[in-house]
Formats: C-alpha cells, sequence, structure tokens
C-alpha cells in the first residue's frame, strides 16, 4: 500500500513589492509517496525554489509570505504550526539541499562542526558522539580523508566536495524527505553523475521521499518517478516520467523536451520556445502560456484548470486541447 509523505494543497506565495504584492506560486497541488522522487521542472522564475523555501518555511527573512494552502507532512499541516515545532521537523524529518554550497555553509565554521550542530539538536547525542557520527556521514557520501575534511573550510573544498558535505548534512538525521534544489548545477558532467549516483543510493538505502527541483530534463529521466511542469507559478502537467517524455500533453512540456538538443538528430539549430516567461506583476489573461503558444485559440482567453487527461487517470493537464475532441470541437464528455 502506498504511504503518502507529503501533500501540497492549493499553496499560494506571494512576494511584497512597491505599492503592493505578486503571487509567485498560485495554488498548486501534488504529493509525494514514501520512497518515490518526484521532479520539479521549469524555467527559471517559474516558481520551483519558492515552492521548496515555502514547504520548509524559509521565507521569514524575504519579502515573501504563504498566502493560501496547505503543506501536509504525514498529515501535519506545516503552514499552521508555530516556528519552534517546525524547527524539530526542518533537518531532522525533513532536509534539504541549496542551490549553492558556498551560501549555505557557512565560511567561519569548519565543516565538522556545521554538521555536528544539528546532529546534537535533533538526535541529542553528545559532541564526542555527534563528531563520531558526522566523520560517518561525510564517509557516508563518498569523502576521502574525511576526520581532515571535518577539520576544514568550506573554501578549502573543491564544488563537489562541497555539495558532498551539503547532502551529509541533509542525510545526518536520515530524513523522510528530502528537497534537493538543482543540487548539480555549476558541477563538472563527472561530478555531476556521481552526485546523481550517490543521491539515488541514499534515498534506497533509506527509503526516503524527495522532491528534486531542476531544469534539466536529462536528469529528470535519470532520477525521477514522476514529474510535475511549473509554468509562471502554476501546474501546467503532472505524468509519471515514462509517460510525460513519450507524449508530452502540454504545449509547454512539448516545447521543453523538444529544446533537448539529441545526439543522432542533425539540426541546424536548437529547438526554443518563442517568447519570455510572463512578468509575475504583468501576467496575460487566460491560459498564462497562451503568449507563447503556437497551439492558442479564443478559449485560452479563459484559463483552464488542472484536471485529469481523458483516459489516464494518473495524468493531469492545465490546457484545453487535452479537454477537448479538437482544437474547434466542443468539451470532452
Amino acid at each position: 500500500m502506498t504511504t503518502r509523505l507529503l501533500e501540497v494543497e492549493g499553496l499560494k506565495t506571494e512576494f511584497r513589492r512597491d505599492g503592493g504584492s505578486v503571487m509567485a506560486v498560485s495554488g498548486i497541488s501534488f504529493h509525494i509517496n514514501k520512497g518515490e522522487v518526484l521532479g520539479l521542472v521549469g524555467e527559471s522564475g517559474c516558481g520551483k525554489s519558492v515552492t521548496s523555501l515555502s514547504i520548509m518555511r524559509l521565507l521569514k527573512d524575504t519579502p515573501g509570505r504563504i498566502a493560501g494552502g496547505a503543506v501536509r507532512f504525514e498529515g501535519t499541516d506545516l503552514t499552521q504550526i508555530q516556528e519552534k515545532e517546525m524547527r524539530r521537523f526542518r533537518g531532522n524529518e525533513l532536509a534539504m539541499i541549496f542551490q549553492e554550497p558556498m551560501t549555505s555553509l557557512n565560511p567561519v565554521l569548519r565543516i565538522g562542526r556545521q554538521l555536528e550542530e544539528p546532529i546534537m539538536l535533533h538526535l541529542g547525542y553528545s559532541r564526542k558522539r555527534a563528531r563520531e557520527h558526522a566523520i560517518h556521514t561525510l564517509k557516508l557520501v563518498g569523502i576521502p580523508r574525511a576526520e581532515d575534511v571535518a577539520d576544514e573550510y568550506p573554501h578549502q573544498l573543491s564544488g563537489g566536495m562541497r555539495q558532498r558535505v551539503m547532502i551529509a548534512m541533509a542525510m545526518s538525521c536520515s530524513p523522510k524527505l528530502l528537497i534537493a534544489d538543482e543540487p548539480t548545477t555549476a558541477l563538472d558532467v563527472t561530478i555531476q553523475a556521481q552526485i546523481l549516483d550517490l543521491m539515488k543510493r541514499l534515498k534506497e538505502e533509506q527509503d526516503m521521499g524527495m522532491l528534486l527541483i531542476t531544469h534539466d530534463l536529462g536528469v529528470v529521466a535519470e532520477m525521477c518517478d514522476r514529474v510535475v511542469v511549473m509554468y509562471a507559478g502554476r501546474v501546467v502537467e503532472e505524468a509519471p516520467v515514462q509517460e510525460l517524455f513519450a507524449n508530452p500533453q502540454h504545449p509547454y512540456t512539448k516545447g521543453l523536451i523538444q529544446s533537448v538538443p539529441k545526439l543522432r538528430q542533425k539540426v541546424r539549430r536548437l529547438e526554443s520556445i518563442q517568447g519570455n516567461v510572463p512578468d509575475l506583476s504583468a501576467m496575460p489573461p487566460g491560459c498564462k502560456f497562451m503568449p507563447r503558444c503556437a497551439y492558442a485559440m479564443e478559449r485560452c482567453l479563459q484559463e483552464p484548470e488542472l484536471l485529469p487527461v481523458q483516459g489516464e487517470a494518473d495524468r493531469k493537464s492545465r490546457c484545453w486541447l487535452t479537454q477537448m475532441d479538437t482544437p474547434e470541437g466542443g468539451d470532452r464528455q
């Protein structure tokens, strides 16, 4: 029987700005099961990272705030609990790997000290035992000379080593859910493969759920069980990973997949999606992808809902084309 670990329902996150506010995440919903990897994909600015920060309740020192919806972790709505209680979840039950380790690691604290603090906080270990556990975790993520690395500062490590340290910090308390926000950005291809293999191994060993945020569809194909596609703060498609690549339903998803270069295909130029992501403060009426869509029609002036694709209960799409017999025809029955 599938165990549902995380449920995001109608999540809305807005950011204050001069003269008002803008909605960065507009009522998105998805879930993650135990032991499942869910990919969250889309162009920069579509709301992926804001979604992860909202789940972790890390918007406190930003102009952002959760304006509606629920984030249920094993039945507990994280949006309704006090910050003190949230700290018990964060780093223990839920952990996050951030996009850039140099902005996440404290530059003036040694690596070992940064790992020991959450271990002592969440597991109640003594300083000595926390040190032993920290070194064990560094070895677990494939860091050589773990005892020496524990006494070094972040700037003394390579980019790949710093990312492994971030994974070690996230895994140190054996979380049930790991959120990885672009975990291989700015790493060379060889190190990317090593980091992804490491994350896959740790996920299987500990049977944890994972939310993998990325713009790299190759990473999605390699790592994920299901995929949620975001555009302009909305979910526009959701599907099992193989079905998404074999038969994408939303025009935006089709554009993303077509823009990936193919080794055996001789083309003069790469495919691209025309136009730009809309400004959050000046969103177009109706379907937000309509100004860039080759299939746009008059009906798109009314925004469609995210609904199951006919005959496929595990797939959803926010497009009139998947809810009609033909672009000119009537509604599907």
